[in-house]
């Protein structure tokens, strides 16, 4: 029990840190139309790049736990997951037009919290595989890193 709510801090934790590091983008990029309705649309992107911050985030993390050369493949797992779901969020509609209903609000926000599950079931594999190739010292530091976010 004591495990599984430690798993879903931890899952909190990247969340938020992924939220934290979406923000900026999404903001710089403007809001995304709204639809008759009080629909919001995305506007389609190919693969935009990923915010500056996340890159400052995965350089910090890769120092933080002392990623060796052979660490590198798992660990470049992790980066690129983290990178897509940065994407993601960034480019996702997060707030609904002001004059919105509070089901419209709800919507929104349930179509947000989707995307970001869907980016932390991605992250989960490449992390568990990242972790088991680090060393106790290693692990720890991981362990610290996701408890504390980006800027810890």
């Amino acid at each position: 029990m004591a495990q599984h709510i430690g798993r879903l801090v931890v899952a909190g934790l990247v969340s938020s840190w992924l939220i934290v590091v979406g923000s900026p983008a999404g903001v710089a990029a403007g809001q995304p139309p709204s639809a008759p309705g009080g629909v919001i649309l995305a506007q389609a992107r190919p693969n935009p790049a990923p915010p500056p911050d996340i890159e400052a985030n995965i350089t910090s993390l890769r120092q933080r736990l002392q990623i060796t050369p052979a660490q590198e493949a798992p660990f470049n797992a992790v980066a690129n997951a983290l990178r897509a779901n940065s994407r993601a969020e960034a480019t996702a509609p997060h707030q609904p037009p002001a004059n919105a209903s509070a089901v419209d609000e709800l919507r929104a926000e349930i179509q947000y919290d989707e995307i970001e599950l869907a980016g932390l079931k991605k992250l989960l594999p490449a992390l568990e595989a990242l972790y088991a190739s680090l060393s106790p010292a290693q692990r720890q530091a991981a362990d610290m890193a996701f408890r504390q976010g980006p800027g810890g």
